[in-house]
């Protein structure tokens, strides 16, 4: 079925799916949420998925108005609108760059620690060794690295609370053994004595990594597809899409949904037979599969 009728419920809804869907985008770029549950990024894309399903139902009852013979005819003056264009060339390389972060996103319970961490002051700092506790196991250097010593430490850190003395087990030191009065940087939480003091604490900062390392390449990539998307998507061909044709836009909605529920698992924070991320990185796919449904059947 197609049909080029429209009214103001077909305007309101589709411009309401298109922009609803792009804020949900830019939400999980922007990492609204920073672990999940990803309550704002979700909530827009069901507002998405409502504004779909609306445009959807709209569309088919201002097909069957414009069949009444009692009903005046209401010829679609629209022009084709150049932001749509942009939308939808852009959307499509964003909207996958944006799931791939989800998939790398960390786990709920990862990102309740490191805010409960992040409260107790949890950083690396420089702290002074008391004295050894065990006898320095040297290792010899390579090709590849420089000779080293493990050794238990005993050390003092400094908390808010007052200074204690700690031992950390197989320190790593270049080049010389560690002494007493030497300084070493360990990670530890000055106003949380219970949590503990560890050589490499480092948290996950894989998001981090994406966006700004990656990004490098990443985002000129994204522009460069973006405008080749642009150059090769003509306005009228874009102008047609926003008439509704079952055969065209049911099986791009019905796989954007379906890249949608695959980022469920990841999102909301939960497995499906052991498995959340590889759903996420499969849903990267869905963007690209729509947009290339759309150019073969429009």
């Amino acid at each position: 079925m197609s049909t080029s009728a429209r009214s103001t419920a077909t305007t309101f809804t589709g411009w309401g799916m298109v922009l609803s869907g792009a804020a949900a985008v830019v939400a999980a770029l922007w990492g609204a949420s920073p672990y999940p549950p990803l309550v704002p990024e979700l909530a827009l894309a069901g507002l998405s998925v409502a504004f779909a399903a609306g445009w959807v139902v709209a569309s088919c009852r201002a097909e069957a108005r414009s069949r009444d013979p009692l009903s005046k005819p209401r010829p679609d003056t629209r022009r084709p609108n150049p932001v749509l264009r942009y939308v939808l060339c852009f959307g499509v390389p964003l909207a996958t760059f944006a799931a791939l972060l989800t998939a790398f996103n960390v786990s709920g319970a990862y990102g309740r620690e490191t805010e409960r961490l992040e409260r107790a002051g949890y950083d690396e700092y420089a702290v002074t060794v008391v004295r050894l506790a065990g006898e320095p196991a040297p290792h010899r250097g390579g090709e590849d690295n420089d000779p080293y010593y493990l050794t238990d430490l005993t050390l003092r850190i400094p908390y808010e609370a007052g200074p204690r003395e700690v031992t950390v087990r197989g320190m790593y030191t270049r080049f010389k053994a560690p002494k007493p009065g030497t300084e070493v940087d360990v990670y530890f939480a000055p106003r949380d004595p219970g949590t503990p003091v560890v050589e490499n604490g480092r948290r996950s900062t894989v998001r981090l990594f994406l966006v700004a390392f990656l990004g490098l390449w990443i985002w000129p990539l994204i522009l460069v597809a973006g405008f080749a998307l642009k150059a090769m998507a003509e306005a009228e061909a874009v102008h047609r899409l926003r008439r509704f044709e079952a055969g065209v836009h049911l099986p791009a909605l019905g796989i954007l949904l379906t890249g949608l529920l695959l980022l469920l698992p990841k999102a909301l924070d939960f497995q499906v037979a052991g498995h959340d991320q590889a759903f996420a990185l499969a849903s990267c796919l869905a963007p690209a599969l729509a947009l290339t449904w759309l150019v073969k059947r429009s």
